[in-house]
């Protein structure tokens, strides 16, 4: 069974510890950003009161993928109705009507989130040196000189991460666009 599959069942079980292992932790950074650092404290209310109105409709939901498309959208309009109480945040509020910037933030986060498991997923090796390539933007001579390689070990090393990341990532979602476009990001920031 597979993890979407796994968190729906669990939820319309009133088994929510697979939501809040899994899907919880970017509706969080989700609310933050959104929030700024001025309001950010009130995250964890919002993304509680999205998941708390969801579970009230549980029997609604038939994937994973609609029930975070309702909790992503009772987190904006309860981030709208936060901003609009400000009335020194308005312009703040009109930019989070715009339905466009909403929809790529929750994509940018969604996929944040699943090339980050796919990464903490990789043994420590290779984690290293992608971390290393993809986050810190170092170059393979950087960082063979930092963990005291080779070069051509660091390249390897690279390359090797990022086929098992490529089949990570087929495992989860198939050989799909997705997975490709995903690997060209990643390839494109490494070098």
């Amino acid at each position: 069974m597979s993890l979407e599959n796994t968190i729906i069942e669990d939820f319309a079980k009133s088994r929510i510890e697979s939501l809040y292992e899994n899907i919880y932790p970017g509706l969080l950074l989700y609310a933050i950003r959104w929030l700024g650092n001025e309001y950010s404290f009130m995250a964890e209310d919002c993304v509680q009161n999205a998941v708390l109105n969801a579970w009230k409709r549980r029997d609604d939901f038939t994937s994973t993928a609609t029930l975070k498309s309702y909790l992503y959208t009772c987190i904006k309009n309860s981030i709208i109705d936060i901003q609009r109480k400000n009335s020194a945040k308005e312009r703040y509020a009109a930019s989070l009507n715009d339905e466009l910037i909403f929809s790529n933030s929750i994509i940018d986060q969604e996929t944040i989130n699943i090339l980050y498991k796919a990464i903490d997923s990789l043994p420590e090796k290779y984690r290293i040196i992608f971390e290393k390539s993809f986050l810190d933007g170092l170059k393979n001579v950087e960082i063979a000189k930092e963990l005291g390689l080779s070069n051509s070990s660091v390249e390897k090393r690279k390359a090797q991460a990022l086929d098992m990341i490529r089949e990570k990532l087929i495992d989860v979602y198939g050989d799909t666009v997705f997975v490709t476009l995903l690997m060209l990001t990643i390839w494109s920031r490494m070098n």
